[in-house]
């Protein structure tokens, strides 16, 4: 991706299938499925942790029962 296409990302929402797969959904309306084996302390999140998280000015992605905070860029490995 090029720079000033990175600037443009922002989070909108997340959904999970099963354990395996979480679904990005971005502001630009992309839909960006990432495969959770790249972030093993998401994966292991219960159905419940997964629901309890919390988008941070567009461009980070917490959850309650982790202590990490994701930039949408590491989650899509820009």
């Amino acid at each position: 991706m090029q720079d000033f296409e990175t600037k443009k990302l922002a989070i909108k929402d997340i959904n999970f299938m099963g354990s395996n797969l979480m679904f990005l959904h971005l502001t630009n309306e992309r839909i960006i499925l990432i495969p959770l084996y790249k972030f093993p302390e998401i994966k292991t999140l219960n159905e419940q942790e997964k629901t309890d998280f919390e988008i941070i000015d567009k461009t980070f992605l917490s959850f309650l029962s982790i202590d990490e905070i994701y930039n949408v860029k590491d989650l899509l490995g820009v």
